[in-house]
């Protein structure tokens, strides 16, 4: 309960739908979970804001569950997949990885924006980041607010959710 308190409590005049009381439970349980990261922005000409622009990402990572209840990954900066182990700080949802002695780790911070009808969150803001700060698997939530300023932003969605596991045979 006290990873509620901490992400925020609504004000008596909001009306929160189920799928808003908690942000990252769908993509937390979700079969498919895209993610892309940006090293720099476009800048938006109106506004003066940053822009992160499809199809011009840094890397992308590709979360996969398997059958037996596994997560995987495959990231374009490597070959071949990891497996992966998902932890819920009270504030974010962590997809961290054991490369060797580093950690790769995607933390999601926020929804970005929701299904006007359902109010489900469609798109997640995210970070990645690899260091070697084994204090990730204990704290991640501490460990993420240590690094974030280092970290590669981003984006996470669930672009997969009506494809086949690359694994199943046709």
């Amino acid at each position: 309960m006290a990873g509620l308190a901490v992400m925020g409590m609504p004000s008596p005049a909001q009306t929160v739908t189920p799928a808003q009381s908690d942000p990252f439970g769908r993509l937390a349980g979700s079969a498919y979970v895209h993610c892309a990261f940006y090293r720099q922005y476009d800048i938006d000409p109106d506004t003066g804001g940053r822009v992160m622009v499809e199809g011009q990402s840094r890397s992308l990572m590709h979360y996969q569950r398997q059958k037996d209840g596994l997560i995987h990954s495959i990231d374009t900066r490597r070959a071949g997949a990891m497996r992966v182990t998902v932890l819920r700080g009270p504030r974010y949802l962590h997809f961290i990885e054991r490369v060797a002695a580093m950690y790769v780790v995607t933390t999601v911070y926020a929804c970005l924006e929701r299904d006007p009808g359902s109010g489900a969150c469609v798109y997640y803001g995210a970070v990645n980041s690899r260091h070697f700060d084994h204090r990730v698997l204990r704290e991640p939530d501490a460990v993420f607010d240590e690094l974030q300023a280092s970290a590669e932003p981003g984006f996470c969605d669930h672009s997969f959710v009506n494809l086949q596991s690359a694994a199943a045979s046709p």
